[in-house]
């Protein structure tokens, strides 16, 4: 392993990048939305850049997979405070403080 290997992709000796199951999982959907393939993406600098051409649709793609969260208030929250306004969060923190601070007897 590399100093530049991750969960997401290897880069042999020779410096030829390749991403693993998890890596092509995780960043193809992003990547195909800066019409980027991710099979030509074969160097770390090229994997740098297309990072870089992908950022202006990193907010999209988090709001996709943010989607598929699970339904629980921590998650709600943490969407709030992604994706949500200063007023909105602020709500939505005291909500669940108050949530937390009632016990439930049976």
């Amino acid at each position: 392993m590399t100093e530049f290997d991750s969960q997401y992709y290897l880069i042999d000796d020779s410096g030829k990048l390749r991403f693993t199951k998890p890596g092509k999982h995780s960043l193809k959907p992003y990547f195909d939305l800066a019409g980027i393939d991710i099979n030509t993406i074969r160097t770390i600098e090229s994997y740098q850049q297309a990072r870089e051409q992908a950022s202006p649709f990193f907010m999209e793609h988090l709001a996709k997979r943010a989607s598929s969260w699970q339904d629980t208030d921590q998650f709600q929250l943490l969407k709030t405070a992604i994706f949500g306004s200063e007023e909105d969060l602020e709500q939505d923190i005291r909500l669940f403080d108050l949530k937390k601070s009632i016990k439930v007897i049976k």
